[in-house]
């Protein structure tokens, strides 16, 4: 009888252990990851072009920002020499 109380105990005590490691680590996790957001949301970038991966717990997709002038994104990519595009007829 003593003898099951004391494993009967010592498993509750076990699970309770388990548990309680479990709740830690994903309280590390959780600051973990918004330390790395708060980190590399600011203005470090991987490459010079405004693109910033982000690595959520969720997901990881690439973050495109935009960071041009209004004077940059409404300027024509095309120079004045290589004329428009056409549509064409093919002849028979």
């Amino acid at each position: 009888m003593i003898a099951f109380l004391f494993n009967f105990i010592l498993a509750i005590l076990f699970i309770a252990f388990i548990v309680v490691c479990v709740v830690a680590y994903r309280i590390y996790r959780s600051f973990h990851n918004i330390k790395k957001k708060f980190s590399s949301g600011f203005g470090e970038t991987k490459s010079g072009f405004g693109r910033q991966q982000t690595d959520n717990m969720s997901y990881s997709d690439e973050v495109i920002i935009d960071r041009r002038r209004p004077d940059e994104v409404n300027r024509k990519i095309f120079s004045k020499n290589e004329g428009e595009y056409v549509d064409f007829e093919e002849e028979k």
